[in-house]
């Protein structure tokens, strides 16, 4: 117990860096409710391993004294790749600590034939030369999959686009077949943007949010002629990603849906396969998309929704039909706070927020209460293997 206790006071010491760039020793101190000794002692073993350096040293005090060390996070202390898998193409990045990407790369996949996890490896395998030759180590990877996701696990539960349907245990299997050391994460592409919404935004971190992943690609593996827009929703609540008790929260069908068709809206799938070609199909799609998002909105009281994905190029439209609709179906005469955003990330936002995942994970502070099951690391525990073990 004295040892897990030492690793929580760690994370959170870590943490706080992390999110307060420039905090001094005392400042953490006051801010945690620890001790000035305990937080010199995990201070100076997070510098001794790296991740942690000094920003700037601050002026003494009115009454002189020791001058305050402001602390920051090591940006290139490590790096994490995240990898987006979709129907017909990949995306990998490369992120530092501080979310700067420095290496992308997207291209088409054919995925027929294959099993999921074997082009996992081969992707990796592909790109690790890539990351070597930046001389940052690779501390972890994050991958953004489609459909029924158990992160806790690391199991593909279910994925209509990639025709699975029984339990796939990615993480396991693609750690042995691998080889590697290093942490490997795994979660659904739209809570994918959920974590990179959260992992950079250190002092504006919204508590409930809506992330709108929308992806124009093949609706499923086999499926070449049905290219339409492929729609997924994130969901933030209380500060944390909703996964639901069936890891299948956010999946997204129309509640006007047509049981003969294949897409997700109430169109037909010759209309589908205009979107982004035909101005009416998508005004038709762009409306009932805001309708739905008003309503999660105005039910959940949610501060914010974010557009990412190929879907960004309709941001305009899409951002003034949720403000409206959010007001048509509001029925108090105080408006609703909820700001539209849009990620910028383009087809890199999945695999962003995959590597995303990783560092807020890291920054986690760990529960005693560690429910059944579960599998992945919290903390400073994550990085296990990777350096020396915390002080007592």
């Amino acid at each position: 117990m004295a040892n897990y206790i030492s690793e929580v006071n760690i994370t959170r010491v870590l943490r706080a860096v992390y999110l307060n760039h420039g905090l001094s020793r005392v400042d953490i101190a006051k801010l945690l409710g620890l001790n000035k000794s305990t937080v010199s002692k995990i201070v100076g073993y997070l510098e001794e391993i790296g991740i942690v350096e000094t920003a700037a040293v601050g002026d003494a005090g009115p009454t002189g004294g020791r001058r305050p060390i402001h602390l920051r996070i090591r940006p290139n202390w490590g790096c994490i790749m995240g990898v987006e898998i979709q129907t017909e193409a990949f995306t990998v990045v490369g992120i530092n600590l501080n979310g700067d990407v420095f290496f992308s790369h997207t291209e088409p996949l054919d995925l027929r034939g294959k099993h999921i996890v074997d082009t996992f490896v081969e992707i990796v395998r592909q790109f690790l030369p890539s990351l070597d030759a930046l001389e940052m180590p690779l501390i972890g990877i994050g991958v953004a999959l489609p459909g029924f996701v158990d992160p806790e696990r690391g199991v593909l539960r279910a994925s209509k686009p990639l025709e699975r349907y029984q339990d796939v245990p990615f993480v396991h299997e693609a750690r042995k077949r691998l080889g590697l050391s290093i942490p490997i994460l795994v979660d659904n592409d739209a809570n994918c943007g959920c974590w990179g919404e959260l992992a950079f935004k250190h002092t504006d971190r919204p508590p409930n949010f809506l992330f709108v992943l929308g992806e124009l690609r093949k609706h499923t593996i086999e499926m070449d002629d049905y290219r339409i827009m492929a729609l997924g929703l994130g969901l933030v609540l209380n500060g944390s990603v909703h996964h639901g008790h069936e890891f299948s929260a956010g999946e997204f069908r129309s509640i006007n849906y047509h049981p003969d068709t294949v897409n997700q809206f109430a169109v037909t799938d010759d209309e589908a396969r205009q979107f982004l070609q035909n101005p009416r199909v998508d005004s038709i799609i762009v409306d009932q998309l805001a309708r739905h998002i008003a309503f999660l909105v105005n039910v959940l009281n949610l501060g914010k929704v974010v557009i990412g994905g190929p879907l960004e190029t309709l941001s305009e439209e899409l951002t003034a039909a949720i403000y409206h609709h959010i007001r048509v179906n509001w029925a108090y005469p105080e408006p609703v706070k909820c700001q539209v955003a849009v990620s910028r990330l383009g087809e890199q936002a999945a695999a962003y927020g995959a590597a995303g995942m990783f560092i807020e994970h890291l920054i986690e502070v760990p529960r005693i209460d560690t429910p059944p099951g579960r599998t992945i690391r919290r903390g400073i525990d994550l990085l296990e293997g990777l350096m020396p073990r915390p002080p007592a």
